[in-house]
């Protein structure tokens, strides 16, 4: 599938910032700050600093979330309840393909759709407008950011260890391995809306890809994380 082609004249960029209330590894995730912002007011911030975003919606079930994106220039709907729990397969791609079509309905005219987790807080603007000008500009369909990453890598088998990236016995220098793999950091994701709605998939097509450095690729999704990407923002000083 190639939906790129279908894009002409101005192309419409809407990011969508779904933070629902609940969240197991850290209550109320969604509202713990970094450098004084709440997670979800750094994305909407993020967001409106684009040069490529249009429109940004921020969606949440929840009243304070919604209270603390109101205070950004942003778009802010109510979750519904179908979608506020995380145990569904694909649901945020589920929840996407609702959004984009409420908007449509609504009279919104969607042509590429960002995705910006707000557990993402370190990922740079500069991240997001290259990772849209793959989909606006560059010919592909959808495009995420990734880091690389040069571990060795093991799996358990029972009470035991196994390697699944190398050879213990023909071990040499990480950096000339041909095995370093790219890491899916959910920092920024782009699509076409054919692609999505089409394929009920944000990622497809020809996929394309932005390079972030691992140090800004953390992903808040515990209290370690949390205290590693408010380390990092006060060492580097981050302002939002």
């Amino acid at each position: 599938m190639n939906t790129v082609g279908t894009l002409a004249g101005h192309v419409n960029v809407y990011a969508i910032i779904p933070a629902r209330g609940g969240s197991e590894g850290i209550p109320g995730k969604n509202l713990k700050e970094i450098a004084g912002e709440p997670l979800v007011g750094i994305a909407a911030s993020q967001a409106v600093q684009s040069e490529e975003i249009d429109h940004v919606v921020v969606n949440s079930d929840d009243p304070d979330i919604r209270t603390a994106a109101e205070a950004h220039d942003v778009e802010v709907m109510d979750r519904p309840e179908k979608f506020a729990q995380g145990d569904m397969m694909m649901g945020v791609d589920k929840f996407l393909d609702w959004q984009v079509r409420t908007l449509e309905d609504s009279g919104h005219d969607v042509d590429v759709v960002v995705l910006l987790y707000p557990t993402g807080p370190l990922r740079p603007v500069e991240a997001i407008d290259e990772t849209v000008r793959r989909v606006t500009e560059g010919g592909f369909d959808s495009a995420l950011t990734l880091y690389e990453d040069d571990r060795y890598l093991w799996e358990r088998e029972g009470d035991t260890v196994a390697p699944t990236n190398y050879d213990p016995a023909a071990r040499g220098p990480r950096q000339l391995e041909d095995w370093n793999q790219w890491v899916e950091n959910k920092a920024v994701y782009a699509m076409t809306r054919d692609l999505l709605l089409e394929t009920g998939c944000r990622l497809g097509g020809d996929i394309g890809y932005v390079e972030m450095s691992k140090l800004r690729s953390v992903d808040v999704d515990s209290p370690d994380d949390l205290a590693l990407a408010r380390l990092i923002a006060d060492v580097d000083g981050t302002t939002w």
